[in-house]
């Protein structure tokens, strides 16, 4: 194959495959039929695990495997080769620029996709551990997610602000359990037995999941978890409204930079007065003579408006029309 057509072909892979690259047909076909993929390989993981559905079907589970891992591979391999002609990507370089691209994120999800498949068909590890690995190949949808890129912005731009609350809850969890290990140690020490343990029973309470497997049964003990139930409602409450807040100016934000397509309406022109009518604009408002000359023309101009006078143009009354 010729080098041009070498080069061609890479630039038009590099256009399927970008993820800022507008969307064509081809690149929207080629994604769908990739969601297909991830979602039937993904189902055939999770059936995999019945044993009456494996026993009778084995053989084309182990086909269809190797089928999408083979093209799950020949799309790492494109997308590593076509990386240098992504557009504003610090992947220019022939070398260099290929070693950076698949130190990206979603170049290592594509590896981790392939990668289990692989060693299991040479047979070099578990095999019941690398199945339930194959479930990963499901990150490969977030890559074309408009959802998730906005969820990954909120994380991202409000860092700081979900880190003061994590640190709140730990520290609210850490307190939590070491005064229930003082309440509830003596009384229980089957279950309240350290504080580590205690701190599970926090974690409980303040994500008021509740198991029912440590219950204080002390008053004090109750009143401490009547109180870090409520610290924890409003914690998560508080957790939830910023990133609720962040989603929405995120949202906001990607609406403003791509405003939907309007389609504009074609204004109809104005019909054509009709030559009686528009002579008797140009004798009621004045025209050059070489209009007048044509208006007044017999073929050309045609008759007036019924209830104009010929004359001067202006209206007549209904007696004089009669």
């Amino acid at each position: 194959m010729p080098r041009t057509r070498i080069l061609a072909l890479r630039k038009w892979l590099a256009t399927i495959f970008e993820d800022d690259e507008p969307r064509n047909p081809a690149t929207l076909l080629f994604n769908v039929l990739l969601a297909v993929l991830i979602i039937a390989n993904v189902a055939a993981v999770a059936l995999e695990t019945v044993e009456t559905i494996r026993l009778q079907f084995a053989p084309a589970f182990e086909a269809f495997e190797r089928i999408a891992t083979a093209i799950f591979a020949v799309e790492y391999v494109a997308r590593v080769w076509a990386s240098v002609d992504f557009h504003n990507a610090p992947y220019r370089e022939p070398l260099w620029g290929r070693l950076r691209y698949m130190r990206s994120f979603f170049a290592l999800v594509d590896l981790v996709a392939v990668l289990p498949a692989i060693i299991g068909i040479l047979g070099a590890a578990d095999l019941r551990v690398l199945r339930l690995l194959r479930l990963l190949r499901m990150l490969k949808l977030v890559r074309h997610s408009t959802t998730f890129g906005l969820l990954w912005s909120v994380l991202r731009e409000e860092a700081r602000s979900i880190l003061a609350l994590l640190f709140i809850l730990l520290l609210t969890v850490t307190i939590s359990g070491a005064l229930m290990y003082l309440v509830e140690g003596e009384e229980q020490p089957a279950m309240f037995s350290s504080i580590p343990a205690c701190m599970w029973w926090a974690i409980e309470t303040l994500t008021t999941v509740g198991y029912g497997d440590m219950v204080p049964m002390t008053i004090v003990g109750r009143l401490l978890g009547g109180v870090v139930s409520i610290v924890g409602i409003g914690t998560l409450a508080l957790f939830s409204g910023l990133i609720t807040i962040g989603f929405l100016d995120q949202l906001k934000l990607y609406r403003e930079q791509h405003p939907p397509a309007k389609v504009v309406a074609r204004e109809k022109p104005a019909p054509a007065p009709a030559a009686g009518q528009a002579e008797f604009v140009v004798r009621r408002h004045g025209a050059p003579d070489r209009v007048r000359a044509r208006l007044e023309d017999p073929v050309i101009g045609g008759n007036p408006p019924s209830g104009v006078c010929p004359h001067c143009g202006s209206a007549l009354s209904h007696s004089t029309t009669h």
